[in-house]
Order: C-alpha cells, then sequence, then structure tokens
C-alpha cells in the first residue's frame, strides 16, 4: 500500500487493533508490572512511541523511563520490568535489549506472535493494525494505542475513552489535510525542518523528524521544548521550518518564529490561536492520557511528510540506503 493510503487507514487500523489488543490482554495476567522500576524500550520510531508511553506511565504514578537498547548493552539489572516495542518484532537491539535483562518481567508488542521480540518475551501483545508502508504510520498509531491498553492493564486505569479514538482520528485528518496546501507552499525547499514538544510531546518531536526524513529526505531534528530555547533554535530563520506540539511555552515559540518568518506548524489543544504570517495552527482535542494525545498529535506530521514527499518527487519512494543487519531475518520469507 502507499504511505498516504496507509495514513488514510487510521480509522480502520485503530480500530482493529483495540479489539485485538482487547481480547489478549483479558486474560493476561500482568501483575509482575508496575513494582519497582520499569523500562520502556524500542529503536526509531518504536522508540519515540517508548517516551510517549514511559511519560504517561509516569502520570499514572509508576516509576518509568524511556531507554534505549545501548544503555541497557551490559544488562546489569537496570529494570524490574521492560516493556518492548517493535512493530514487526525483529529489530536486533531490541531483541537484544530483553536477552540483557533476563532477570525482568518483559512484555513485547508487535504484530506478530511468532516474531523474534514476541518469543523473547515473558508475554506478548498484538497490534493488528494490517498493512503499513514506509515510513510506518499505522504502525506507530496502533503501537501507541497497544501500550495505552498495556498500561491500562498494568494500572487499572479505566479513564481513557478508547472507543471514541478510531473516530476522533478521522475528525483529525480531515482538519489536518485541510491545512496541507497552505503548509505545502510554506515548508517548500526547506533546507532543515526541527520538530519540538516537551514530556511525552518530544517522543512525538522524535517521530515527526523520522517521517520528514525518510518521506522527503529534508535534514531534520527532534528537541525537548526547554532545551531548543537554549541554542538549537539559532539555525532557524525564513529557509528552515519548525513543527511545534505543545499548549504552553511552545504557543509563544510558535509566535516568535513567525515573528521572524520562519515557517512553523503548531499542533496544540489549546483554542483561539490564529494561523499567523508563516504560521499554521492545528487545534486537536486534549486529553490527560498522554499516549491519547500524541495519537492525536501525529496525524498532521504524517500527512506533512506525505506532501513534502511528494513536492520532492519521492512519493512511495523506498529507503535508498539498505541495511542487512539491523532486522532478524524471517526464514519463511
Amino acid at each position: 500500500m502507499s504511505y498516504r493510503s496507509t495514513v488514510a487507514r487510521q480509522t480502520e487500523s485503530l480500530a482493529d487493533s483495540l479489539a485485538a489488543a482487547r481480547a489478549e490482554l483479558a486474560g493476561m495476567d500482568l501483575s509482575g508490572f508496575g513494582a519497582g522500576l520499569t523500562a520502556v524500550t524500542g529503536i526509531g520510531a518504536s522508540f519515540a512511541a517508548a517516551v510517549v508511553a514511559a511519560s504517561e506511565m509516569q502520570r499514572r504514578g509508576r516509576r518509568a523511563v524511556a531507554i534505549r537498547a545501548v544503555d541497557m548493552a551490559e544488562g546489569y539489572d537496570l529494570a524490574d520490568s521492560i516493556i518492548a516495542l517493535s512493530h514487526r518484532g525483529r529489530s536486533v537491539e531490541t531483541v537484544e535489549a530483553l536477552r540483557k535483562l533476563p532477570g525482568a518481567e518483559s512484555l513485547a508488542i508487535t504484530n506478530s506472535a511468532e516474531s523474534p521480540l514476541a518469543k523473547a518475551a515473558n508475554h506478548h501483545v498484538t497490534q493488528a493494525n494490517g498493512a503499513d508502508a514506509t515510513p510506518s504510520s499505522t504502525g506507530y498509531t496502533a503501537t501507541l494505542l497497544v501500550a495505552g491498553l498495556v498500561l491500562d492493564a498494568i494500572t487499572g486505569g479505566k479513564g481513557t475513552d478508547w472507543d471514541a479514538l478510531p473516530g476522533q482520528s478521522a475528525a483529525i485528518l480531515e482538519a489536518a489535510d485541510a491545512k496541507m496546501d497552505r503548509l505545502g507552499r510554506l515548508f517548500a525547499d526547506r533546507r532543515a525542518i526541527d520538530c519540538v514538544g516537551a514530556g511525552a510531546a518530544l517522543g512525538t518531536a522524535d517521530e515527526a523528524s523520522l517521517l520528514i526524513r525518510e518521506a522527503s529526505r529534508i535534514p531534520a531534528a527532534a528537541y525537548d521544548t526547554r532545551h531548543y530555547l537554549h541554542g538549537p533554535m539559532e539555525s532557524m530563520d525564513e529557509t528552515t521550518g519548525v513543527v511545534i506540539f505543545g499548549s504552553g511555552r511552545e504557543v509563544e515559540l510558535a509566535r516568535q518564529l513567525d515573528a521572524i518568518g520562519c515557517p512553523a506548524l503548531l499542533v496544540t489543544s489549546k483554542s483561539g490561536i490564529a494561523d499567523g504570517r508563516t504560521l499554521t495552527v492545528l487545534e486537536v482535542p486534549h486529553a490527560e492520557d498522554r499516549i491519547l494525545q500524541a495519537i492525536f498529535d501525529i496525524f498532521a506530521p504524517q500527512l506533512l511528510a506525505a506532501t513534502l514527499s511528494d513536492a520532492a518527487g519521492l512519493t512511495d519512494t523506498k529507503f535508498r540506503y539498505k541495511q542487512s543487519d539491523t532486522k532478524i531475518l524471517d526464514p519463511a520469507a
């Protein structure tokens, strides 16, 4: 399937993943999680999702950190439990991370119970997102959704209305799509694009930067909001662009960028913020659950990446640089 068509499948993908994960979790004993320190790990887009999931676990009063596989290279019992994210379950580093912490209770979220990561973990939950494309769209949002359901099962949380998500996703995608012509003009020929957000939104910013790099081959990077103000934004001007997530200091940052003529997209749940000369605003619903908020926030960057990809003549172009050692090969493939 094409990248755009998979982005458009979010409503179906999320509904399917919701039903499948709920069915699996209904009979699963996750009492070994939530006591002590939980590490949430992954690589690439899955690490971006890990940042979001760990932040939400902290919001629920549990000790949790997002941790890269390299930080578990020596093992050392760094965590009491580990949640490992990988869409296909074949990322070498994530599988190795579980092997380095054999004493930790482990759970994997992948799209296949037969994947190496699923088999390496004590527990596995399937994300039934169906077909995905490059870069990932339904795979990323389904990972977040299933992680949210897993945290509900671990913490006993019942406050998030996951059933409303498929319908909300359709509405947000429609609103974001209406902004793409303008964003396509403003973000044309950028020499670099920064993506900025605080806390859980740093994970969203990381995923947005990956989408832009992979789909349009424009250099992009992710920054925490306060870190960005301490120097990294100095290279921004009318030849660059910034994608911002948040409703606090991010709003002032967006207005400052507009004042200097740097095109920016602000994805925010704060109402009443108008578009500027070079600022485009997408208002999304507010969610207390940081995982749900991250799903709301990523739809616009997914469409922006597609728009920039089309403009660069790279629609549905695959990765140029094939790697032979990042995935555990499927013998049946």
